[in-house]
């Protein structure tokens, strides 16, 4: 799959998942709704491999590949969540939304240096995605926060970034070994049996989710499943770092669908982020 489109896919899947999250956070709790989208998310990848037909393959060549994957990606998510929740949101959304820059930085330690254009386009998402994230924060900073506060939740961020970014490195080093349906399909295992940890010993409850809300965590949850599916994909050969920059505009997506659907108002200044996004990503699928 070209890393350009699969990107892009990965991308929207993830904006229009996050998109959904808005209202399944707020009504169930940001945890209890990824422990229901991950539930659902992981049956269904279940099935899907058990449909497919292929057998599983048992090794254990790439698991710390696997369990680094599995980890880093679920509590990059609830860093996220609880980075947004704390506030200021325009210092929250920009620093988890440039995850990608250490991915670059991995990659150009294993000596895949990217040519002078590519880091430029690929500089350019970054600088458009937080553009976006920021300028939508911009009109909720009305409320004053201490030096403490801001100082925890740029902690908080960073722990999402960083979770973000090693949880894809090793999503793609467990793909080598397990395939890119095995591997999602086993990352939410463990995030399931994480999650239930985390409430039956922690919190010593059950997640109480409705009925009436199963519907939209199962759509929530195969969106932000197959992502990752799309990303994988994406990242078989040398521009695997291109699907991953290109896939922080998840942002952007849950933006444009926020304007168009709910008719949320977009400032100028998003509008230029989402341009310079455009002609990052041109640039980098000419080099895809």
């Amino acid at each position: 799959m070209n890393p350009a489109f699969g990107g892009l896919l990965t991308a929207t899947a993830w904006g229009t998942a996050d998109f959904i999250a808005h209202y399944t956070g707020r009504s169930l709790g940001h945890v209890t709704a990824l422990f229901g989208m991950t539930l659902v998310s992981g049956l269904a990848f279940v099935a899907l491999v058990l449909v497919q037909g292929d057998a599983l393959i048992w090794s254990w060549d790439g698991i710390w590949a696997l369990l680094l994957g599995a980890c880093g990606i679920l509590f990059g998510t609830m860093f996220l969540y609880w980075g947004l929740a704390r506030g200021p949101v325009a210092v929250a959304g920009p620093i988890v939304s440039a995850y990608p820059a250490i991915n670059l930085a991995l990659a150009v330690a294993q000596g895949k240096v990217p040519e002078a254009v590519e880091w430029l386009a690929m500089l350019a998402v970054m600088g458009g995605v937080s553009l976006v994230a920021w300028a939508a924060g911009r009109p909720i900073e009305k409320a004053r926060y201490s030096r403490a506060h801001v100082r925890i939740t740029v902690f908080v961020s960073l722990a999402g970034a960083v979770g973000f970014a090693l949880g894809i490195v090793g999503a793609q080093e467990a793909a080598k070994s397990y395939g890119e349906l095995q591997t999602v399909m086993s990352m939410r295992l463990i995030g399931i049996l994480l999650l239930a940890l985390y409430f039956f010993l922690y919190l010593r409850r059950a997640p109480a989710i409705p009925g009436r809300w199963w519907p939209v965590l199962t759509l929530q949850g195969m969106l932000d499943g197959g992502a990752y599916v799309a990303l994988l994909f994406a990242s078989r050969g040398e521009d695997a770092v291109h699907a991953v920059v290109i896939a922080s505009t998840f942002s952007a997506i849950t933006a444009l669908l926020a304007r168009f659907i709910l008719k949320e108002p977009m400032n100028w200044l998003q509008w230029v982020g989402i341009g310079v996004i455009v002609g990052g990503v041109a640039t980098l699928s000419a080099y895809g």
